[in-house]
């Protein structure tokens, strides 16, 4: 073999001392002739060149003709060999582009519909609710204070804004159920909307009443007995203001104009309607509309049904009158200023009324005594 040929490896060097002299010649032969034959040379392929090579074969595939301008327009200056570049260079730039703009414009609206969200969630009103059985305090954007009986829902816009960092004209809350409020001075009017009325304050403190009315039902359970939470053929709840101090104004929620002016402590107001008159200003003895602030319980010459109503909600139980009680529209008067247990306020009121109760599997049921007790 040459000096050139690399020598045969150990294993085929075996091998072919188990062949023939004339074999082994043949097979030295062969090896010798596969030593000299020079690797194929190795370099990247230039899909540019590729390319170009491939439009210059078939023109039709290049949209630029081969003089470099354009149909119908006047031959420009000869570009350098340089300059030209294969379309197939230039696609990928246009599309690295085009998803550029994608990509943007899909943030735009990912960031648009997060800050609408939000915005929807923010314009959502605040509800604060003491469920029945309870008391709750609330805190109010501008300082003030509003206090919720058993059974009581405050809604109000949040921060008294109209828009982030927007105050709204008015500092407006909506009420359903019993507070009572401690309000700060302020520049915007304070304004309070029940289903029946609007109060009107500045600074001042006094007690909100809308309950729902209390008419009589007209069908009697299977069993002779009827809840004490009628539906009333007006569904507004009246609405009573009592003022403790400072002054407030007392309107119809559907006719403003028709103002009435509480300024003394101890006066009081009352709205049946949406489009009702307020009534003139009467004295009354703040103790009845404040006994729930301090835990206990008070009705001043309010109907059966009303009072246990505010029974229900306050000790959060159902109450229910046999179709034998008579007179539920009757007023009664109940003062408490501590706080009572319910059997207690219920022994007290059927012995005013000649009633009595027994307890039920949710509360209690209250009739008539048989005659002659």
């Amino acid at each position: 073999m040459s000096n050139d040929t690399p020598s045969l490896p150990d294993f085929l060097e075996e091998r072919l001392q188990e062949e023939s002299p004339e074999g082994r010649s043949s097979l030295g032969a062969v090896w010798e002739l596969l030593g000299g034959a020079d690797a194929p040379a190795t370099e990247e392929a230039d899909p540019d060149a590729a390319w170009d090579a491939l439009t210059e074969a078939h023109p039709e595939l290049d949209a630029t003709p081969a003089n470099g301008t354009a149909s119908g327009t006047a031959p420009q200056a000869k570009q350098t060999e340089a300059a030209p570049k294969s379309r197939r260079r230039q696609r990928p730039a246009r599309r690295s582009r085009r998803a550029h703009s994608w990509r943007v414009a899909m943030g735009l609206a990912v960031a648009a519909l997060v800050l609408a969200g939000g915005l929807w969630l923010w314009r959502q009103p605040v509800t604060i609710t003491a469920p029945p059985g309870q008391q709750r305090t609330a805190a109010l954007p501008d300082g003030s204070t509003a206090h919720l009986n058993s059974g009581t829902t405050l809604t109000y816009r949040r921060g008294f804004q109209s828009w982030p960092f927007v105050d709204a004209a008015r500092r407006a809350v909506e009420l359903g159920g019993e507070a009572f409020f401690e309000v700060k001075d302020g520049d915007r009017p304070f304004l309070i909307e029940t289903a029946s009325a609007e109060v009107a304050v500045t600074g001042t403190r006094f007690n909100v009443r809308a309950r729902p009315g209390n008419a009589r039902p007209e069908n009697a359970d299977r069993d002779g007995a009827r809840s004490a939470n009628p539906r009333s053929a007006n569904p507004a709840a009246a609405t009573e203001v009592t003022l403790v101090a400072g002054r407030v104004e007392v309107a119809a929620r559907t006719r403003p104009e028709r103002r009435v002016v509480l300024s003394e402590p101890g006066a009081r107001s009352q709205v049946a309607g949406p489009d009702a008159t307020p009534t003139p200003p009467e004295r009354a003895a703040p103790k009845y509309a404040l006994a729930w602030r301090n835990g206990g319980f008070a009705a001043q010459a309010r109907p059966l049904t009303s009072v246990l109503q505010d029974l229900e909600r306050r000790f959060d139980t159902t109450l229910r009158l046999h179709d034998s009680v008579e007179e539920t529209r009757a007023p009664v008067s109940l003062y408490y200023p501590e706080a009572p247990d319910l059997e207690t306020i219920l022994h007290d009121l059927c012995t005013a009324r000649n009633l009595n109760y027994r307890p039920t599997s949710r509360g209690f049921e209250l009739f008539a005594a048989p005659a002659g007790r």
